[in-house]
């Protein structure tokens, strides 16, 4: 993913902002109780209890402070718009220079935010001794110094920044998710596609005259199945176990790779590797590799590859020269470039 689409949904929610609030005055509570217990207590005892603390805190801080946090939220979601700021690639050099840019509207949101906070303060505070005087000169005209400048500007900057990264992750992991999402849709069509014009696996019937194995019992997680040996793909050996690939699924079989080389019509199977056997109709093509070796490909959905040594390959192609019914097609076996 190239660049990274701002959608800006984080903030443009009101609650966002809210919650984000709580957290953080959750946690400097946890802090600050942890760290001046003693003094946290007299406060309670001064404020008449722990309810009317509460209370005084919820008029003092928090209820005001959100304001300031929702003002400030929004302030940085109404510069992208002022900036047309829509998008930002996706490398760290180009995430911290759009960052930056939000710097002076953080740091400045003060003077936008201070009015309306010291005013919900006031109300919440002095209810319900209002007085005009008191308004002025001590919400307003007081506040408007470098002390609670310097009071609000570390903890303003640092919540402005953290909404900023919580809306940027989350169009990133978005878009992210979208992107996965179409490249599997994409993937499993192509893949359908791709069955749909392959060449359909049709086993030779076994004749019943025949003297070789015909029938196999195989075994999986789901239960057990007689199938005809010329339905099979090929057999093979893994963690000492024999198996059968065919279309229905892998299946466990008793026989050994010995016992199948020898009871299977030597006409239709072949021992291409010491553990792989496999079906004549299930030869698709094969091709020269590298340092002398081959790629067999087998007709099946997902076209399983066998690598073969090239002295096992010429046998191999000896057996289909021999062996090739006239009907196959087995000019297509010759047709890569690399054969020779």
């Amino acid at each position: 993913m190239r660049e990274i689409r701002l959608t800006r949904d984080f903030l443009r929610k009101p609650v966002n902002s809210l919650i984000m609030m709580l957290c953080i005055v959750i946690i400097f509570e946890a802090v600050s109780w942890s760290a001046a217990y003693a003094s946290k207590i007299l406060k309670v005892e001064n404020a008449g209890g722990i309810l009317f603390y509460v209370g005084r805190f919820l008029r003092s801080m928090v209820i005001p402070e959100s304001i300031s946090v929702y003002i400030t939220v929004t302030l940085i979601d109404y510069y992208h718009k002022f900036r047309g700021i829509n998008s930002v690639k996706n490398d760290w050099p180009s995430i911290g220079h759009y960052e930056l840019k939000f710097l002076p509207v953080i740091s400045l949101s003060f003077l936008v935010f201070n009015p309306i906070t010291q005013t919900v303060r006031f109300f919440l505070e002095q209810f319900p001794a209002y007085t005009l005087n008191n308004y002025i000169q001590d919400y307003i005209l007081h506040t408007y110094s470098w002390r609670t400048y310097f009071q609000y500007i570390f903890p303003i900057i640092l919540i402005g920044y953290i909404a900023l990264n919580i809306s940027l992750l989350k169009d990133f992991l978005q878009q992210r998710k979208q992107a996965q999402e179409k490249a599997e849709a994409e993937a499993a069509e192509a893949s359908q596609k791709a069955l749909a014009l392959s060449t359909i696996f049709t086993p030779k019937p076994v004749e019943s005259t025949t003297t070789y194995l015909a029938h196999l019992k195989g075994k999986n997680t789901f239960g057990e199945l007689d199938f005809p040996v010329n339905d099979a793909y090929f057999f093979t050996i893994e963690d000492r176990f024999y198996y059968a690939e065919l279309p229905k699924g892998r299946y466990m079989v008793v026989k050994t790779l010995n016992d199948l080389e020898t009871e299977l019509d030597p006409n239709q199977f072949f021992r291409i590797k010491r553990d792989y056997i496999v079906n004549r109709d299930a030869v698709l093509n094969y091709a020269y590799w590298e340092n002398g070796k081959y790629i067999v490909r087998l007709n099946t959905p997902g076209r399983y590859e066998i690598v073969v040594p090239r002295a096992r390959m010429q046998e191999f192609r000896e057996w289909l020269q021999k062996t090739s019914p006239p009907d196959r097609a087995s000019d297509a076996l010759y047709a890569s470039p690399h054969l020779n």
